[in-house]
């Protein structure tokens, strides 16, 4: 075998063999999870995140921006409550302009990546209010994916995609504050400047997506490591819950038994040849 036929016969075989190699960690965490034990540096309960980086910026005296767990007895407007809690967010003093920001970083699979691979993202997010002009709340996934929801403009969330310019979604905020589940699902190529994404915006409680929509985007130089929440100076409280990573997909047996018989099939050929 020549060497060019070796190294594409190693580099096919490596392909077949990346299942768990690339991925972000496994995760799951829920407020649930937090019973008297949330604020700015709270434990890092749950499985498969780095640490909570939870930041206070512009809060005044006293903070008038902040976090608190969230209960089912305090009956506010709060659509991702599960088991009875949600992480909550406040910001509401300005000016000058305050903001919350929680955030929490993906964690390595077996021996690869902190960004998404053949994985899915989710965690839901609501609203009790927004406010106006300079108000608003977004979501970020790594540097990749920015979404977010902005007062004073239109009724529609934003989407922006590796550094691009915003794009309207068909979502509102009625739709926001009933609750939404947004699902970052990746797949493709890591590193890559063609690695394919589908984001869904669907009710928290479930039921038809209000939106979903798949693209690609170039991840090696934008990555999708972790999760970011802020919350910059609303008119009320905001509300996030339940972040999860899918394990990864792999192929299915059939499909790697398929490539492999494609590569002897190739080497056979090839010796045959010479």
């Amino acid at each position: 075998m020549n060497s060019t036929l070796k190294t594409s016969a190693i580099v096919f075989a490596m392909g077949l063999s990346t299942c768990g190699v690339f991925a972000a960690g496994t995760a799951s965490d829920t407020a649930a999870n937090y019973a008297s034990s949330w604020g700015t540096a709270p434990p890092n309960w749950g499985s498969g995140f780095g640490i909570w980086n939870n930041n206070v910026i512009n809060g005044n005296n006293p903070p008038y921006a902040g976090t608190y767990l969230d209960l089912l007895s305090y009956g506010n407007p709060d659509a991702v409550l599960s088991g009875g809690y949600a992480w909550g967010t406040y910001a509401n003093s300005g000016p000058p302009a305050p903001a919350f920001v929680m955030s929490r970083s993906f964690t390595a699979g077996a021996s690869g990546s902190t960004s998404l691979y053949n994985q899915t993202f989710s965690a839901g997010i609501s609203s009790s209010g927004i406010g106006g002009l300079g108000s608003g709340i977004t979501v970020n996934i790594g540097t990749a994916f920015n979404l977010s929801y902005l007062g004073g403009g239109a009724d529609n969330m934003l989407l922006s995609v590796g550094g691009g310019s915003a794009t309207a979604l068909p979502v509102n905020y009625t739709d926001l504050s009933g609750g939404l589940l947004v699902a970052l699902a990746v797949s493709g190529s890591l590193n890559s400047a063609t690695e394919g994404y589908t984001l869904t915006l669907s009710p928290f409680a479930g039921g038809a997506a209000f939106y979903s929509g798949s693209g690609t985007f170039d991840s090696s130089s934008f990555n999708t490591s972790s999760f970011t929440f802020t919350d910059t100076d609303t008119a009320n409280n905001q509300y996030v819950n339940n972040l999860n990573i899918s394990p990864e997909v792999v192929p299915e047996p059939s499909t790697v038994a398929l490539g492999i018989s494609g590569l002897a099939t190739l080497l056979a050929f090839r010796r045959r040849a010479k």
